[in-house]
Formats: structure tokens, C-alpha cells, sequence
């Protein structure tokens, strides 16, 4: 089917699936869940069966960009009635607009560090969110993190989540415990099956770096022409209530950077092939120590390099920091 990419969705169903069985056996009355898990397991039949993004009334093929947003779809925008035309139309123009206004001024100089990202949803909305936030002690907060799953319901858990965050800055905790709190908050005001991976950190004008990594892809570092990695130092927020994370320091000097990303970067695949953290990591050495909109400019012409005419099946964030 044009614009869907077979062998990545059935992974993420499958995915999917495995989360909500393991999420019932904890949950006291997962008659809802239990729907959600017949309705995953009938697109995944549909997809061996080859019938999959059909219409079930008119038998024609399903719109690919709603697919991509919610793939248990059944049937085509023209078997919606028209209220339910109207009112699709009407939440998808809103979210558009809240979505859009929380995202950070671009390609900012701040406090001795220069701040770009790149926000791409794999449909009319997304899951990610990014952030930065100017301190007077001339330090910087940011944070890059991807909600479960995808279209208006991740959106609304996306925000939800950044409120928390933006609600926990007024306090001047230390990093890990504002994500300690951030996440005993997300998990205790959504339902289970909700989580969100997240890097959060603070960055000084020294070039030092206080990092939280809760369950995200591993940032990158540019340092002196190399590569290297950072690994998780928590849990997804949602999961556990009690969950706490530890930071990690490094320091950058000057023309080294920080690189955040989400996993539709990584995973777009073509042919069944991911894009891959080795190919991205070899862009950031020929990157090198380029400016930050630079680096980003190069990881997109390369992404869509590698993607030809396939669209990614998943919503792509990335930012990076690089030391003025």
C-alpha cells in the first residue's frame, strides 16, 4: 500500500500487543484493554491475509496518512458521517495549533550554547515534544521525549507530560528529581498503558551537562572528530510510580555537541532495513563540528537519502546543542 511501510507497522502492532498482555495482568478491570488487545489482533490478521487498510464498507484502501496515525482503522473517511467528518476536522485543526505553539523558538544562541531542532509527525500530529528554557543563573533546561504511540491521543498525553515538566521548573530542583517527579505525577494521572521516553538535562555556559536519560535512545556526543554514546540512566516515566533517576555529567568544550533524537529516526526502514544508530553515527563524524543547524541539515539530507520515496512510518524529532 502506497506511503505505508508493511513490515515496520506489523512490528510496532506487534509491539503494541505485548504491552497491553502484559499490562492486564496488573490492572483490576481491563475489560477496555481487552478490547484494544481483539482490535490490535485483527489488524495483524489482516496484514497476513493481505486485506489490510481496506475499507470494511466499500472494500476501497483506507487513507495511508490516518493509517499512519492510527493503524486499527476499519473504514475509509468517506464512510464517516458527515458530524463525524466535521468534528474530525475541527480536533485535528485545534491539536494542530496547540501542538505547534508549544514547540521552542528555533536556531537560538543562548547563554553560550546554540539550541536547533527539527519536529517531522509521521501524520497530522505527534507524540514528541522538545524544550528549552533560559535560567537566569545562565544555565539552560532542555528536554526531547516521545509519548506511546501515536495521533491525537499521544498528542494529549505529549502535552499533558510537558505541562508537568513546565509546572516542576518553578521549584529549582536538581535535574533527576524533577524527572523523579515529573514521572510519579504521569503515572499516577494516566492510565497504564500510557509511557514516555524522555532525556532531560541542564546545561551551563562552562559546557557543563547534567543529563537524565529515561528510557530514551542514547544521546550522542561530538567530541574532538568522534562519536560517543550515553546510556540510559532510568526506566520510561509511566511506568513505575516509584521510579528514580540518576544523572550523568559530562563536559563539552567549545564546538562540541549534544545530539537528542527520537526512535522514528533510527527505525525508519526501507526494505525492512532501519535507517540505524551506525549510519547516524557516521553522518555525525562527517558532521563533525559544524554549527547546530548544520548538523541537523546533514542527518535530514541523509535520512531522506536512505528513505528514497518511502515515508516514514513514525513521528521524528531531533535536536542538537553545540557549544558557542
Amino acid at each position: 500500500m502506497t506511503g505505508l511501510n508493511i513490515p515496520s507497522l506489523k512490528n510496532h502492532l506487534t509491539e503494541r500487543r505485548e504491552r497491553l498482555q502484559e499490562t492486564i495482568k496488573y490492572v483490576s478491570d481491563p475489560v477496555k484493554l481487552y478490547s484494544l488487545l481483539q482490535q490490535v489482533d485483527s489488524a495483524l490478521e489482516r496484514i497476513d491475509s493481505g486485506s489490510y487498510g481496506i475499507c470494511d464498507v466499500c472494500h476501497d484502501p483506507i487513507e495511508s496518512e490516518r493509517l499512519i496515525i492510527n493503524p486499527l482503522l476499519t473504514v475509509c473517511l468517506d464512510h464517516l458521517n458527515q458530524q463525524q467528518r466535521k468534528a474530525l476536522e475541527q480536533d485535528l485543526e485545534l491539536a494542530i495549533k496547540i501542538q505547534r505553539n508549544l514547540l521552542p523558538e528555533n536556531n537560538l544562541s543562548v547563554n553560550g550554547w546554540e539550541f536547533s531542532y527539527h519536529y517531522s509527525p509521521a501524520g497530522t500530529v505527534s507524540g514528541d515534544f522538545c524544550d528549552f528554557v533560559k535560567l537566569d543563573d545562565q544555565s539552560v533546561l532542555f528536554v526531547l521525549g516521545d509519548v506511546s504511540g501515536k495521533g491525537i491521543s499521544a498528542s494529549l498525553m505529549m502535552s499533558h507530560l510537558h505541562a508537568l515538566i513546565r509546572s516542576l521548573l518553578s521549584f529549582n530542583l536538581p535535574v533527576n528529581e524533577i524527572v523523579t517527579r515529573a514521572n510519579r505525577l504521569f503515572c499516577e494521572s494516566t492510565l497504564s498503558t500510557h509511557y514516555a521516553t524522555m532525556v532531560f538535562g541542564k546545561a551551563n555556559r562552562a559546557g557543563n551537562i547534567e543529563i537524565c536519560i529515561a528510557g530514551h535512545n542514547p544521546p550522542l556526543l561530538i567530541k574532538n572528530g568522534e562519536v560517543d554514546i550515553l546510556t540510559a540512566t532510568g526506566v520510561p516515566v509511566g511506568l513505575f510510580c516509584q521510579s528514580e533517576y540518576e544523572p550523568v555529567n559530562v563536559n563539552l568544550q567549545k564546538g562540541s555537541s549534544l545530539i537528542l533524537y527520537t526512535d522514528g529516526l533510527t527505525e525508519a526502514s526501507v526494505n525492512e532495513v532501519e535507517y540505524g544508530e551506525g549510519r547516524l553515527r557516521e553522518q555525525l563524524i562527517k558532521s563533525g563540528d559544524s554549527s547546530a543547524k548544520s548538523i541537523i541539515d546533514d542527518i535530514i539530507s541523509d535520512h531522506k537519502s536512505f528513505l528514497k520515496d518511502s515515508l516514514p512510518f513514525d513521528d521524528i524529532t531531533i535536536t542538537v546543542m553545540t557549544k558557542n
